[in-house]
């Protein structure tokens, strides 16, 4: 397992469940304590996904700002992945979502894991990316709800 694999999505029906910009709020967002404990059980994180993830969790609700890549600035996604592998793993990300798709390698839906980069075509080239958690969730700086939210 590479926690710095890349899985390139290019529809988002691929992903389990579907997802959508404009979805509702998750419950998980509204107690992201409950969420996490929750998945540090299940998902067994090795060292490196704990630090990645327990890092990312403080900055849920973070505002979403196009070009923004710190907490004083609010984030857009690609500046988001940046920092939080930045800050936990002291791993040096490209700044745009297309430089990023460029490290590592891709995996299957399937093969997910906690830490990996998923990618995604929104506007018929790849235009977003957020960090998978586990359990069909990941980390994103959302551009329909402003912040960075669990989807």
């Amino acid at each position: 397992m590479k926690i710095f694999s890349i899985i390139l999505i290019f529809l988002l029906s691929a992903c389990a469940g579907g997802f959508s910009m404009n979805e509702p709020e998750s419950e998980y967002y509204t107690d992201p304590d409950a969420f996490f404990e929750d998945l540090m059980v299940q998902m067994h994180y090795n060292d490196q996904q704990r630090a990645l993830i327990e890092y990312g969790k403080q900055f849920l609700g973070a505002p979403y700002v196009y070009g923004g890549s710190s907490p004083e600035q609010g984030f857009d996604c690609s500046g988001f992945t940046q920092y939080i592998f930045a800050k936990s793993l002291h791993y040096r990300l490209p700044r745009s979502a297309r430089q990023q798709n460029q490290v590592g390698k891709p995996v299957r839906y399937n093969d997910l894991q906690p830490g990996d980069l998923v990618f995604f075509d929104l506007s018929g080239r790849l235009s977003h990316v957020g960090i998978y958690l586990g359990a069909g969730k990941f980390f994103h700086a959302s551009t329909g709800r402003k912040k960075i939210i669990i989807a």
